[in-house]
This record gives C-alpha cells, sequence and structure tokens, in this order.
C-alpha cells in the first residue's frame, strides 16, 4: 500500500497523526488489519520521505517509529486530495451563521473546516461560510427547502471515515480530521492556534 488514493491509506495516515510513536504490530492490532506487507509498505513510503523514521527505541524486540512533524506530514497528504472535490452543492440560505450551523447539525450534517473550528472555541478565525458533511442524505431536501438568503453553506460527500465528536450538542469532525481538512481546503493559517492544542 502505498500513496494516498485509498480510504485504508487514509486510515493509516490517520491512525499515524494520532500515534506519532508507534510500531507496526500496534498499528495493524489497532487499525484491525492483518500484520503483514499491507502496512511495512506504506510505512517505508513514508520512511523513503523522510516523515517516518525508526527510533532507537524498542519494546519486547519490536521495532518503533515516529512521525518525524505530523504538519509535514498532512501538507504533504494534502497533495492528493482536495476538499472542492468532494462538494455536492452550494447554497445561499436565508438563516444567519448560528441557526444555520445550529440547522444543519441538527438535520444530518457534520459540522467541518472551519465551521468545526468554531465549534471547538476557535473563534479567533470568523469563516462567514458554513461547512458540512452530509451523513445523512435527507439534508439535501431539508436545503433545498430553505429560503434564499446571503449565508452561504456548503455541503460536501463523506468520503472517509472519521471519530465525530459532539460539540456545543452539534456533531463535528474530530480535532484532527478537522486538521486533515482545513489542509485539504489550503486554509492552514486559520488552524495555527488549534494544531499545538491538538498535537501538543
Amino acid at each position: 500500500m502505498k500513496g494516498f488514493k485509498t480510504v485504508d491509506s487514509f486510515k493509516a495516515l490517520y491512525y499515524l497523526l494520532e500515534h506519532p510513536t508507534f510500531n507496526q504490530r500496534w498499528m495493524s492490532k489497532d487499525l484491525g488489519w492483518h500484520f503483514g506487507q499491507k502496512i511495512n509498505s506504506f510505512v517505508r513510503w513514508l520512511e523513503d520521505f523522510k516523515f517516518i523514521r525508526k527510533t532507537n527505541e524498542t519494546g519486547k524486540g519490536k521495532l518503533r517509529y515516529e512521525v518525524t512533524s505530523r504538519m509535514e506530514l498532512v501538507k504533504f497528504y494534502s497533495r492528493s486530495r482536495d476538499m472542492h472535490d468532494d462538494v455536492i452543492d452550494t447554497y445561499n440560505i436565508a438563516a444567519n451563521h448560528d441557526d444555520a450551523v445550529e440547522f444543519i447539525g441538527k438535520n444530518g450534517g457534520i459540522l467541518c473546516l472551519t465551521t468545526a473550528l468554531e465549534l471547538y472555541g476557535e473563534e479567533y478565525f470568523r469563516d462567514p461560510v458554513v461547512h458540512a458533511y452530509v451523513n445523512d442524505p435527507n439534508l439535501l431536501s431539508e436545503m433545498q427547502n430553505q429560503v434564499e438568503g446571503n449565508t452561504k453553506v456548503i455541503l460536501y460527500e463523506l468520503k472517509l471515515p472519521d471519530e465525530t465528536k459532539i460539540k456545543k450538542d452539534l456533531p463535528v469532525t474530530s480535532p484532527t480530521r478537522t486538521i486533515i481538512d482545513i489542509f485539504c481546503n489550503n486554509m492552514s493559517y486559520a488552524a495555527e492556534k488549534f494544531i499545538p492544542k491538538v498535537w501538543s
């Protein structure tokens, strides 16, 4: 498994960002995969690019690795994924920003990108656009029934798995997924204060 074109490679990336020190046996067990070539080839591929290195630490004879820089790894990943490719549709609705966020979160959306950042308390960066993955297709029907207005809403297809969280009673992407998506939307500047809190 080399490259970032599959769901499994995304799961492996997410795992490495959440577990920057690891060994391949732990990784295969935690991901529910058979230990062997699949993970080994992925780790070696990233090792060749210097995103992973072997450590001097071993446990019970098992070789351990570490991610050299999570931010650089996400930057590298973002070259292969563009959030614009996942856009389902864009709407302009009459509800104000906060009401739109609540409506979408309670009607089958998973709030993402800068909207998720806001719900994590990162309100220093206020994006007027509401961003959400469609977790329930009924949300699309609900959006078409909204009165047209000035609040822009962008809905995305949920192609990749996540460990969704709840913030202010609304579903949001996990902190790591939020960072990944922001990089893939060419908005890394928006997360510069959030990243150290998540990946300290």
